[in-house]
């Protein structure tokens, strides 16, 4: 093992200890207590972390900031693996070099589709937009209740929205429904480009008026497998960077 190694394994042990000192300086008497552990357990523990530089003991045991960063890149990490437990049936959908980041997933809901309830992602995947006031988003394929959706939140619901869609959708979707997109690039709210780089999965950004909520669907033979959705500040911050990126290397084609 690594000396990073041996952190990690330390820090997973007592990250618990490392916790209760979050908030200012504990007595041995005070840890015993709020571990119900022994007091030769704390004593071992304490040890251990002060040969680490994770804590030091003047008149009690206090967090270093080496400590202190540990943890919290520890806490991460483990939210990390937390997540990808979570999203693991939608993460097997998908290719091994899928454009993902634990970002998106930490402190994520993840909507699974199953036998009994196939329209849930969908449902889920609706609701973000229900109250958006304006919308981005890639589009890798073509969902025939969502052209209708989304033409009654651009033409009705006067929702700006911003779409790049990968070619093979986009030839479907103006082949199909060319009068809803008709319809709606007249109002002037509607910016469609063609994808030239095209992620796995579709990615949409709704605006609402408190927050900014990224969704993520996720596609398998049947249709949506499930979707990821996550307004935590760092998800929405990645999601971002991801469509802009995709955007600005699209080619425009109304908007």
């Amino acid at each position: 093992m690594t000396p990073a190694d041996d952190s990690v394994a330390v820090l997973a042990r007592r990250a618990e200890l490392l916790r209760s000192l979050r908030d200012g300086a504990q007595s041995k008497p005070d840890l015993v207590g709020a571990l119900s552990a022994s007091r030769s357990t704390v004593d071992r523990a304490v040890r251990t972390l002060e040969g680490d530089g994770f804590v030091e003991r003047d008149g009690g045991v206090s967090l270093t900031l080496r400590g202190r960063l540990a943890l919290d890149a520890y806490e991460e990490f483990a939210a990390t693996l937390d997540a990808l437990d979570a999203a693991s049936e939608l993460l097997d959908v998908l290719p091994a070099d899928a454009r993902l980041d634990g970002a998106l997933l930490r402190g994520a809901d993840v909507v699974l589709s199953d036998p009994v309830a196939p329209q849930r992602p969908y449902v889920a995947y609706q609701s973000v937009l229900e109250d958006a006031t304006a919308v981005r988003g890639f589009a890798p394929a073509v969902l025939d209740g969502n052209v209708v959706r989304f033409r009654d939140r651009i033409v009705e619901a006067e929702t700006p929205v911003d779409l790049t869609v990968a070619p093979a959708a986009l030839a479907e979707l103006v082949s199909s429904h060319a009068d809803v997109v008709e319809e709606a690039l007249a109002t002037g709210r509607l910016t469609l480009r063609e994808a030239s780089t095209v992620l796995d999965y579709g990615l949409v950004l709704a605006e609402q008026p408190a927050r900014t909520v990224v969704c993520a669907l996720v596609f398998d033979d049947h249709g949506i497998a499930g979707v990821v959705r996550n307004d935590e500040p760092r998800a929405v911050e990645w999601a971002e960077g991801v469509y802009e990126e995709i955007r600005a290397d699209a080619d425009l084609l109304r908007g």
